[in-house]
């Protein structure tokens, strides 16, 4: 009989290594493309070295995914997250990618990203309570 185990927390190392194994080939048996995935960062400092600003993201495929754009509250509204986004759609243009995509939440900046030509593409209300949780995304071809 089979046994479920409940636990919080990462898989220890040799579950992990054992679930990756499994989905690596469950791919390959299903020819998919390989999963490869690449870390990008622009980042911004003042003259003391200090971090200002910076966008994180993952290349996916031919998809950019933004995964974090912070901006210090000292420099926010000087258009400082607008040039980094501009710098990532820049490499996902010469790197010939799809497009770029990213969530972000009802209180933080869906208009932001609007305003740059991202499209919403799903919405979970309530996510928590009373916000949403967006997808937003800008195909370049």
């Amino acid at each position: 009989m089979l046994k479920i185990d409940f636990s919080n927390g990462a898989l220890n190392v040799r579950q992990q290594e054992e679930l990756n194994a499994g989905f690596k080939s469950h791919g390959q048996i299903q020819c998919a493309p390989t999963y490869q995935t690449e870390r990008l960062n622009w980042t911004v400092t003042n003259e003391q070295g200090g971090l200002i600003a910076a966008l994180t993201a993952d290349l996916l495929w031919q998809w950019l995914y933004v995964d974090e754009l912070w901006v210090d509250e000292s420099c926010r509204g000087k258009g400082i997250g607008k040039q980094l986004m501009m710098q990532a759609e820049t490499y996902a243009k010469e790197q010939q990618l799809a497009g770029l995509w990213l969530w972000t939440q009802s209180w933080q900046a869906p208009l932001f990203y609007q305003n740059l030509g991202f499209k919403e593409f799903t919405r979970f209300d309530n996510f928590p309570s009373g916000y949403s949780r967006i997808g937003l995304r800008k195909q370049l071809n």
